[in-house]
């Protein structure tokens, strides 16, 4: 019985899917047995090196904590997590706005994008004191601090992923008589999601360092108020539990930014 032209696709994409679902699984348990070797590695050397407690602890003492006292990690983890997600939200939308405005217009570039780049070469950690002074102790400095930090990558990664358009694409568009709106959105973004995802993999790691950083300047809670507690009382397994629990937030949210991208341009997988 022949198939349709329909029914043939549907069958085609089903292996390819199970192949993808495969293959994800594989690159999971690989990042998970790669963390395992390091915790390993590092537990190792602790016990080989046999450093004193306040130089240096194995990932067991670490862990040990987090079992210890995993309200007190939790809590402190969701006010983290509240503040880098926010800050990338804000850095999100502006950067890709941002850098949508540096591709479209020759004025705004001439003027906006130097001074983009020189206020991108100020260390961040000297500018988290400026937003303390502007919104205060509270949950808006530490997100703004995060924006700042996801901000920059998205623009450029925008800038760069409009830019990159083939000109074959911007011919075809002008032959159809196609409007600016519908060029913009049918070729142009569709185009550069790609880049605007990977520079949304950046900046949601940036962005946890980022709401970390506040919390270092003005904190009283949060996992850089966790980390500086631990180092003033020098509690190192406080600390690198602290660091554990950051890096496995950086990681989950990197893997779910690669996932959604994933999902919305699904063709960027099909053609590899």
């Amino acid at each position: 019985m022949r198939r349709s032209a329909p029914e043939a696709m549907l069958v085609g994409q089903k292996p390819r899917r199970r192949r993808l679902g495969r293959e994800s699984v594989a690159a999971g348990a690989k990042a998970v047995a790669g963390l395992i070797g390091i915790f390993a590695l590092w537990q190792v050397l602790v016990v080989v090196l046999d450093p004193p407690e306040f130089l240096l602890v194995g990932p067991i003492s670490a862990f040990a904590e987090l079992l210890e006292r995993p309200g007190y990690f939790a809590s402190n983890t969701f006010i983290t997590l509240q503040e880098a997600l926010a800050g990338f939200a804000l850095g999100t939308a502006l950067g890709v706005l941002c850098g949508a405005a540096l591709h479209y217009s020759t004025t705004v570039r001439s003027f906006l994008y130097p001074a983009l780049i020189a206020i991108d070469t100020i260390p961040k950690v000297a500018l988290a004191p400026l937003f303390i002074v502007w919104f205060g102790f509270g949950f808006e400095s530490k997100a703004f601090v995060a924006m700042a930090i996801a901000f920059f990558p998205l623009v450029i990664n925008t800038y760069d992923g409009l830019r990159s358009v083939p000109h074959e694409l911007q011919e075809l568009a002008r032959i159809n008589k196609a409007s600016r709106w519908k060029k913009m959105t049918k070729i142009e973004f569709i185009y550069a999601i790609p880049a605007i995802f990977s520079g949304a993999k950046i900046s949601i790691s940036l962005a946890v360092g980022g709401a970390v950083v506040g919390e270092f300047i003005a904190g009283s809670q949060g996992l850089g108020y966790v980390i500086l507690l631990a180092n003033s009382q020098v509690d190192l397994p406080s600390m690198f539990a602290a660091f554990i629990v950051l890096a496995v937030i950086a990681l989950a949210l990197f893997f779910i930014v690669d996932r959604a991208g994933r999902k919305l341009f699904p063709w960027k997988n099909h053609s590899r």
